[in-house]
């Protein structure tokens, strides 16, 4: 019924996975603490390693690291000692640049060297003297260019990860899989990747949200053959979730991450419209966009405190901005809908009358065809207050929630690369893609496109090791 519209569909959909250069990029590692409702610390000990962490130099056809390990030791109250045994200890080659000039107690950033052994070539250092705690919503620089981040929870999670601000093409690395120093870390032919190891995926630190799963299984006389028959050789999951709205008093929604992005996946019902938790939902006709084989981008999910005048307006993404026309002498604001230059709603608002409700102070736009979805509520505006002082109007809005009006088809059948999409179940909250009628050979040296930017590299050496990998441009760009 809707094949006139796939190959606009595909077309959007390639071009959302486009890599758009960055001003900085954070390429993180594996994430510590509470994860899917249980802790990964081990005597609250975590580590990270040239293997786990892209972040740190990696030269896969060698199986050698310069940077060996980062290891984090929390005590009490979530501090990391300044005293032995240290909170943080880093082991390096002391053949990287940074180092060539180190001396016995040289500081950088929050640690400073405690070893230098010219036998193994290896440096250590940790934060002697130099303790701090890891609570909630923090970013602490560690050293030059690594830090930790902290998900603004009261549940401690966390993460090591780079920062890059100088221009060029950077591969963002899962957890490299294989033989890892003289070892298999395959269980039964079987290596799987996921938020958690592989920075590429789509995760929300926050809420502990990702759910992107890709699993290889190997099979063949070779044991490098990823087979495209029954049982497949490579296999992709992903499931909603419900996340709540930066505004918390909307309610939430249903996110999912696809092949590396965070997508909007449809509406949830709230307690009613009065209370502002069921608006979007009451308000929406086709308001799960899994039923309709498409998902969104979220443009714009964030509390403000943005006043706007009479004549002013809200800029919002996709060439929309909502305009503060005037007010009457009752307390009802008039707001129009422009997209550019031409009106496509307006509305009457009165969020400061005595008694107003959350519906009563929301603006929102339900967009008449989005895709194949049907009334479906794109762009919504909270308004705390307004007034009139003379013959001018000014309101202030304090929260603002944006889909994109451009949906990605997945529907299934539907292929990228290697991989096609199998089910798309509306009921559960699930799509499964497979690489049917597609085998891949992980050969020596090779470089192998997946799923559309998701490759396979594989190490110049007799000895199978392989990861996952994406490309992330750093650089200045107009878009």
């Amino acid at each position: 019924m809707r094949s006139y519209n796939i190959n606009w569909f595909a077309i959007l959909l390639l071009i959302s996975f486009i890599a758009i250069p960055v001003h900085a990029l954070e390429i993180r590692g594996a994430v510590a603490g509470t994860v899917n409702g249980a802790s990964n610390l081990v005597d609250n000990t975590f580590t990270w390693n040239a293997q786990t962490f892209a972040g740190f130099d990696y030269d896969i056809d060698h199986d050698v690291g310069n940077e060996n390990l980062l290891t984090t030791n929390l005590t009490e109250n979530n501090k990391l000692s300044g005293d032995a045994p240290y909170g943080i200890v880093y082991e390096a080659s002391n053949r990287i640049k940074a180092f060539e000039n180190a001396q016995l107690g040289m500081k950088y950033g929050k640690l400073r060297v405690r070893t230098i052994d010219s036998t193994t070539g290896t440096i250590t250092l940790d934060n002697r003297d130099n303790a701090f705690r890891l609570s909630k919503n923090k970013n602490i620089e560690i050293m030059p260019g690594i830090y930790i981040r902290t998900a603004d929870n009261d549940t401690l999670r966390y993460y090591i990860y780079k920062n890059i601000t100088e221009p060029g093409t950077y591969e963002l690395r899962g957890s490299v899989a294989g033989t890892i120093n003289g070892w298999s870390n395959l269980v039964d032919n079987t290596f799987t990747w996921n938020p958690q190891n592989f920075a590429g995926f789509y995760y929300d630190i926050k809420k502990d949200l990702g759910t992107e799963n890709l699993k290889f299984v190997l099979s063949g006389d070779d044991g490098n053959k990823l087979s495209g028959d029954a049982p497949y050789g490579v296999t992709y999951t992903t499931t909603v979730q419900n996340k709540a709205f930066e505004r918390d008093l909307w309610g939430s929604y249903r996110v999912i991450g696809f092949m590396g992005n965070g997508y909007f996946a449809g509406y949830n019902w709230g307690v009613d419209e009065q209370s502002g938790s069921d608006i979007f939902s009451a308000e929406s006709t086709d308001k799960n966009s899994l039923s309709s084989e498409q998902l969104e981008k979220i443009l714009m999910n964030e509390k403000s405190n943005m006043k706007v005048k009479t004549g002013e307006s809200i800029k919002l993404k996709e060439g929309y901005e909502l305009v503060l026309k005037g007010m009457n002498d009752d307390g009802m604001m008039y707001l129009e809908l422009q997209k550019g230059g031409n009106v496509v709603d307006s509305s009457f608002l009165a969020p400061s009358k005595d008694g107003a409700t959350e519906l009563d102070r929301t603006y929102y736009y339900r967009n008449p065809k989005v895709g194949a979805q049907n009334n479906l509520v794109t762009i919504a505006v909270h308004f705390r207050n307004a007034n009139k002082v003379g013959e001018w109007a000014q309101a202030t809005a304090d929260g603002i929630w944006q889909i994109s009006e451009n949906p990605i088809s997945i529907s299934p059948d539907s292929q990228y690369d290697k991989m096609t999409i199998r089910i798309v179940d509306a009921t559960a909250g699930t799509i499964t893609m497979d690489n049917k009628d597609n085998p891949i050979t992980l050969t020596r040296k090779s470089d192998i496109g997946l799923m559309t930017d998701i490759h396979i590299r594989t190490a110049d050496n007799d000895t199978l090791r392989y990861y996952i990998y994406r490309n992330e441009m750093v650089g200045n760009n107009s878009m």
